[in-house]
């Protein structure tokens, strides 16, 4: 990964993910410059849950997929998840993942044709925020489905040369996937020059974004579906990585 060239993006998701996200981008199009900044890490909560009850799991992330792992969860029911990255974590964590490729709304239709309504409970382990309320919309069509947060975001600091290098508009761009990480971007980062590019994951975080700098002309860029394949999709299409 470069760091801090002209026309830089900055990636601000866990040091993990964001190195994942990174190299995805670089498959697509190694001339963009990226810059992992994490706005946030996940810390793992302890989880004592009693999962004989649950006939399957759901998970969105794979931070969930990481909190079990570290508090040695064992299930041998089906693991409802999104993506290739998670579905291969739970594989090698000793799960059954049953995959969605896409998002949430692509995993919502998949549990509806493969689990039938009835009584049987679902549990869906989850961060402290999500994008898109994947349990309350099972609820609404009957399903039986318990939540449980198994983990939560640690703020950090960006390092006085993330921020000099956004005023000097080396780094063009940033990645928000989720509108609390707008707030914690905000945080750190009261000035923005106009022009400055965010790329996010939903309407509902671009919403968000432009709230928090009702004074800068933002170029906001929103991909097609809230997933991470649309979000590398979005960066590799930008105008301002072109040429």
């Amino acid at each position: 990964m470069k760091t801090f060239l002209n026309k830089s993006l900055l990636i601000t998701r866990p040091l993990e993910d964001g190195l994942a996200f990174s190299k995805q981008i670089q498959k697509l199009n190694s001339s963009i410059n990226t810059i992992c900044a994490p706005l946030f890490e996940i810390e793992s909560l302890s989880l004592q849950k009693d999962l004989s009850e649950f006939t399957a799991i759901i998970v969105t992330s794979s931070n969930a997929i990481r909190s079990l792992t570290q508090s040695r969860v064992k299930y041998e029911g089906p693991v409802f998840c999104v993506g290739r990255a998670t579905a291969l974590l739970a594989k090698k964590a000793g799960f059954f993942p049953i995959t969605s490729i896409g998002n949430t709304n692509n995993l919502y239709d998949l549990i509806r044709n493969l689990m039938p309504v009835g009584p049987e409970k679902l549990l869906y382990f989850r961060g402290e925020e999500i994008v898109g309320d994947l349990g309350n919309l099972l609820r609404k069509k009957n399903y039986n489905v318990e939540e449980e947060i198994c983990y939560k975001k640690t703020p950090k600091k960006f390092s006085k040369k993330i921020v000099d290098s956004i005023g000097t508009k080396s780094i063009v761009g940033s990645t928000f996937f989720s509108k609390q990480t707008v707030k914690m971007f905000f945080n750190n980062v009261q000035y923005i020059p106009n022009g400055f590019a965010g790329f996010c994951i939903s309407e509902d975080v671009s919403k968000t974004l432009l709230s928090v700098y009702p004074e800068i002309s933002l170029t906001l860029r929103i991909a097609k579906e809230p997933s991470m394949e649309e979000m590398c999709k979005l960066v590799v299409a930008a105008p301002e990585f072109a040429g």
